[in-house]
């Protein structure tokens, strides 16, 4: 196995095929135990190939190739889906590890997968095979769509309009295990974290965390927040069950504050 990657001058585009998975070039062969690659190396799967061979890392010891796999999926698609704040990106994703963050978005930019704060091509690529290759158990990690934003208060001018796009937001993540749902708390419109299935001698329904509105526009604006970031539901679910609601709140705070400005004036 050879460990020997350098950039390619050409770029990925230009000898790779951009809209199919990173890897596509690899050989199966019935009489070959594995992947066979260009130069006629044998690689046990295709994340092996790509976490070894293309960004170098090791095979084995601390930190599995599924692992780092893993993390550098939920970066990739963090980056691809959303426009992250710094501050949200160490918070949520590095346990508020600054350093942590700024070497791993460096690492990003030195392997070419990141530039100018966007996900290249070849970064793209790697998303499709990550997302592909994961475990049939693994949690639950679902595509981000975006929907029409609005500015301002709501005072029922855009509720018609408004309840399309929520009930599009929640529909996409009905089959999640860890989700929020729009439901009444305390009379009042409000918001919960459910999980399903959850403990192991008879799996229920929990509802994790709740929060109330004074109105449903409120309510809505914090759920169309927490809908652009889908992908970190499970991991928020996970907190909240293991954590403790309180936990939870004061983590969601510093996050839906992150990378605000102060007004100094």
């Amino acid at each position: 196995m050879k460990h020997n990657w350098r950039p390619d001058p050409r770029g990925y585009a230009s000898h790779r095929h951009p809209d199919l998975p990173w890897g596509h070039w690899m050989r199966v062969d019935p009489d070959v135990d594995g992947l066979i690659d260009e130069e006629g190396g044998v690689w046990p799967s295709l994340r092996h190939y790509f976490w070894v061979h293309r960004l170098g890392m090791p095979g084995s010891g601390i930190g599995s190739v599924d692992r780092g796999c893993d993390v550098l999926l939920s970066v990739l698609h963090a980056e691809m889906n959303r426009t992250v704040g710094y501050e949200e990106w160490v918070l949520d994703l590095f346990g508020e590890s600054w350093e942590g963050g700024r070497h791993y978005k460096s690492w990003l930019y030195g392997q070419g997968l990141l530039d100018n704060s966007h996900v290249t091509i070849e970064g793209e690529a790697a998303v499709r095979m990550l997302a592909a290759t994961r475990p049939v158990d693994a949690p639950d990690i679902a595509p981000i769509d975006f929907a029409a934003s609005w500015n301002g208060l709501d005072r029922g001018i855009t509720r018609e309009r408004r309840e399309q796009v929520m009930e599009m937001r929640e529909a996409m993540g009905r089959a999640l295990r860890y989700r929020f749902v729009r439901e009444p708390v305390a009379g009042k419109p409000g918001l919960k974290l459910i999980g399903f299935e959850m403990g192991n001698n008879i799996p229920l329904t929990r509802v994790l965390w709740t929060i109330a509105f004074p109105d449903d526009y409120a309510r809505d604006r914090l759920f169309a927040w927490l809908a652009d970031r889908l992908d970190r539901w499970q991991f928020w679910g996970e907190m909240a069950a293991v954590e403790g609601s309180r936990a939870f709140s004061e983590h969601l705070l510093r996050l839906r504050f992150a990378d605000e400005p102060i007004d100094l004036a």
